[in-house]
């Protein structure tokens, strides 16, 4: 069965931060009851969360961003929010996307781990200042 999931993480330098969820069915989606949680440095408990709302067309995507994000990145984003905000994570944070009975769908990191301030191994990279 195929489900929503995060399709690109941005941790760039300052507020260029972003977290894009694909959509890869043949239907819409009502996002009503989808949360995106972030989970800074090892903590258990959510940070900061978005309940997410309206519809995600087939083959689309939702971006949140920082509000202070540069242009290109903000000219992307469905929602641009003030921190802190789920898109205000720092490469060592969690993010979480959850559905309306709490299964996560997908994550960036481990909650309630804290990686250090470098992030978790991506590649050649980490999490910290890396696109995913």
């Amino acid at each position: 069965m195929f489900r929503l999931f995060f399709s690109e993480y941005i941790e760039g330098g300052g507020n260029n931060k972003a977290i894009e969820i694909y959509n890869p069915t043949n239907t819409s989606i009502n996002l009503s009851g989808y949360t995106v949680s972030m989970f800074s440095n090892g903590a258990r408990t959510a940070t900061a969360s978005l309940a997410l709302s309206g519809m995600l067309a087939s083959g689309d995507v939702y971006v949140i961003s920082a509000n202070q994000a540069n242009a290109a990145i903000l000219a992307k984003a469905d929602t641009a929010m003030a921190y802190p905000s789920p898109a205000h994570f720092n490469g060592n944070d969690a993010v979480i996307l959850l559905n309306s009975t709490s299964d996560t769908l997908d994550a960036i990191g481990i909650v309630g781990v804290d990686p250090g301030s470098n992030g978790w191994t991506v590649g050649t990279g980490t999490t910290k200042d890396y696109t995913l």
